[in-house]
């Protein structure tokens, strides 16, 4: 198995809710959305498998990146990530 490397995130709200993660060649976007009908963010991580993003891609907002997605992957929880992300009072 592959690790995980680049591992980049936006939007933190106790933990990251936008994650961009490298695993060999494959690059994936974590998201988990607000629910505004709840007033909270949901407890998953919808998956997306990415095309190479560039630079400038990343440097902007990340609102829509899913729809350059090259799949859509099973979601998974929270606490479920493959590789460690910093939880609020933590330091990467």
């Amino acid at each position: 198995m592959e690790d995980w490397s680049q591992i980049t995130y936006r939007n933190f709200w106790d933990v990251p809710r936008m994650v961009i993660a490298q695993r060999g060649h494959e690059t994936y976007l974590f998201y988990s959305r607000f629910d505004e009908s709840t007033d909270s963010h949901v407890d998953h991580y919808e998956v997306w498998l990415m095309p190479s993003l560039t630079e400038q891609q990343l440097q902007g907002s990340w609102v829509g990146l899913e729809r350059l997605a090259l799949s859509r992957l099973p979601d998974i929880g929270i606490r479920d990530l493959p590789f460690v992300v910093p939880r609020r009072g933590q330091h990467a």
